[in-house]
């Protein structure tokens, strides 16, 4: 008996305590349950966050800028000139120069 289960379950449950529902809930245990696990300032720092949102909405849409995926601003924003500017005074890279040729195994 080594390899055996140690414990005997025997169905001796009584029937009438599984069919029984639990009663329903009232309002007071319902607010009960929504507020547990809640601190004191949850729902004010909600109300505050909700109002922060609205505000940075506004003033996306007053300033109208857009985040793109790219990361590149409007056109309205560019400064052509001064990028010219500074392409002009800056020293192309140079990534690598070509000293040989090599013959490949056909030539």
């Amino acid at each position: 008996m080594s390899g055996e289960c140690q414990t005997k379950n025997v169905n001796d449950y009584n029937d009438d305590d599984q069919s029984a529902a639990p009663p329903p809930l009232d309002e007071g245990d319902i607010a009960l349950l929504k507020s547990y696990g809640l601190g004191p300032y949850t729902v004010p720092i909600k109300e505050i966050e909700e109002e922060i949102k609205k505000h940075q909405e506004t003033v996306k849409e007053l300033i109208g800028i857009k985040e793109s995926d790219t990361g590149l601003s409007q056109p309205s924003q560019w400064d052509l000139v001064g990028d010219k500017q500074m392409m002009s005074e800056e020293a192309p890279l140079q990534v690598a120069r070509c000293t040989k040729i090599i013959a490949g195994e056909n030539e």
